[in-house]
């Protein structure tokens, strides 16, 4: 079974094709060295504007790599409406509902439409595939309230990986997922945080909402009376607002990058100002962390998982190690996301007959 994956991120698309298990190979699509990506795409705006210009790099790739005939290809699932876990069939009920009624605008709306693009190019449309995409939802309803009657909680966070690492953390010490209690960080250009109770991600810190902490690229979650004046300020549009939230806030609004590779060479350099931001980011991660410890209610939390791009910068696991040394919990990192594993399982699942790929 030869499997392509597909996995756009707000400056990358990421894929990768497999035989089986066996990766053939895998390119990273780096949009912000792209000038003219830069130029068209900078600017708030949808990013499905983006599908043709992604959609034609990708095929290039695969032309490159003399790719002529693949057996599925595999979306990052993006904000359709809540659903279960599992593997679905992109089909055009998702296509517009990514189009037109998106929970959020994320860069992981383009995987379902360029999967279904690619698929049918190479003559096998019907074997498009996402699988556990952002809005995967088991949340707990209570975990769903606020303080305000017309807004509620929902879920929009890196599932794949997150699931990815809790399995692969059971297996490292001979258990199953469904037998342990995990605390999962993935951080990244946006971070997301899950409580895995048993096998099951009963609440988390929302990644594309404005909730968690602030991160490379997000605001996160900032006084409610100074966003509202803000938005009424006359001073920006409803896209300008929602700019500053998800992708144009964090570290990108305050000192002007999101390259944490360059960040990381810079920090013992930089002055104290900068570096209070940098700091307070690092702190607000463990903050998110703990703020997840009353779901489990008083049941013992076998481990909590670092996982993302960010974590690969020792300072931010040192830092989150400290503020965390007084719970007594151990802490175990897997640096960058395994979410092409993941998406990749998900078909053979479905193409081995083990799994029914789920109607959306």
């Amino acid at each position: 079974m030869k499997i392509l994956i597909i996995n756009p991120g707000s400056t990358t698309t990421k894929i990768a094709v497999f035989e089986n298990k066996n990766l053939v190979f895998e390119h990273k699509i780096d949009h912000a060295q792209d000038l003219d990506f830069q130029e068209k795409f900078s600017k708030p705006g949808n990013v499905l504007d983006q599908f043709e210009h992604r959609a034609k790099d990708i095929e290039e790739i695969l032309k490159e790599k003399n790719i002529t005939q693949l057996d599925a290809v595999v979306g990052r699932g993006g904000m359709i409406p809540p659903v279960v876990s599992g593997t679905y069939q992109i089909n055009e009920k998702m296509i517009d509902d990514l189009t037109n009624r998106p929970l959020a605008n994320h860069a992981s709306n383009l995987g379902a439409p360029l999967a279904k693009k690619i698929a049918k190019d190479f003559g096998i449309e019907n074997k498009a595939f996402i699988v556990d995409p952002v809005t995967t939802d088991e949340i707990e309803a209570k975990h769903k309230i606020t303080g305000i009657p017309e807004v509620k909680r929902y879920a929009g966070w890196h599932a794949l990986n997150q699931k990815a690492v809790c399995r692969e953390y059971a297996a490292s010490i001979g258990k199953k997922y469904e037998d342990l209690n995990l605390i999962v960080a993935h951080i990244g250009g946006g971070a997301s945080f899950g409580a895995h109770k048993k096998g099951k991600t009963i609440n988390v810190t929302n990644a594309l909402a404005g909730e968690g902490p602030m991160s490379p690229e997000r605001s996160g979650q900032i006084p409610a009376q100074g966003l509202v004046e803000l938005c009424f300020s006359n001073k920006y549009t409803k896209e300008e607002i929602l700019y500053k939230i998800l992708g144009g806030g964090g570290l990108f609004a305050l000192l002007g990058t999101k390259d944490l590779k360059d960040l990381e060479i810079k920090y013992p350099t930089l002055d104290k100002e900068k570096k209070d931001v940098v700091d307070e980011m690092f702190a607000g991660f463990s903050r998110y962390i703990c703020s997840l410890i009353p779901d489990f209610e008083g049941e013992q939390i076998d481990q909590i998982l670092l996982t993302g791009g960010v974590v690969r910068w020792p300072l931010v696991v040192d830092s989150i190690k400290k503020d965390l040394a007084a719970l007594n919990i151990g802490i175990t990192v897997y640096p960058g996301e395994f979410e092409l594993e993941a998406l990749r399982d998900g078909a053979i699942r479905v193409l081995s007959g083990e799994e029914k790929a789920k109607e959306y």
